[in-house]
């Protein structure tokens, strides 16, 4: 036994690891990876579909603030003290109409961009920040959507 060996007392012996690369290592480990593992460091990308998402969330919002907007100024001159009747032609005024396909056209865009945040999420090696922003906005309008839903359905 040499100096080496009875230092180690038998612990982390080099002579039961032979193709270690450094014998007089005393714990056993290399303090780096080797050379063919060492990968060099690069930036990480944004994910695509993390950008979609978050791009899809915006332009839906905005989508939601012109189409009440534009609904809003187009039977503003309707309303006042409404008949029954006069409720009833609200309704089926055309911009009335064409605003409420246009939230389900917003919707839409809404699961979409859900989904591309999701996936945005899942992706390995990519920046996440635009998936979060485009995953939580979606979701929130998407949650947004079915309250506003629920409050009709209780107030009837």
């Amino acid at each position: 036994m040499d100096n080496r060996d009875s230092y180690n007392s038998g612990y982390n012996n080099t002579d039961q690891n032979p193709g270690h690369a450094d014998p007089y290592n005393n714990n056993g480990y290399e303090a780096y990876p080797p050379e063919y593992e060492r990968q060099p460091m690069v930036p990480l990308k944004h994910s695509g579909p993390g950008i979609a998402s978050f791009v899809i969330g915006l332009v839906a919002i905005l989508g939601y603030i012109m189409i009440f907007f534009i609904a809003t100024m187009a039977i503003n001159d309707s309303i006042g003290v409404l008949t029954p009747l006069q409720t009833e032609e609200i309704a089926l005024h055309p911009a009335v109409v064409l605003a409420s396909l246009a939230i389900l056209v917003c919707l839409i865009l809404n699961l979409a961009g859900g989904i591309l945040g999701i996936i945005g999420l899942v992706l390995k090696n990519r920046k996440k920040v635009f998936a979060i922003i485009g995953t939580i906005l979606n979701g929130i309008m998407i949650l947004l959507f079915v309250a506003l839903i629920l409050v009709g359905m209780t107030l009837m």
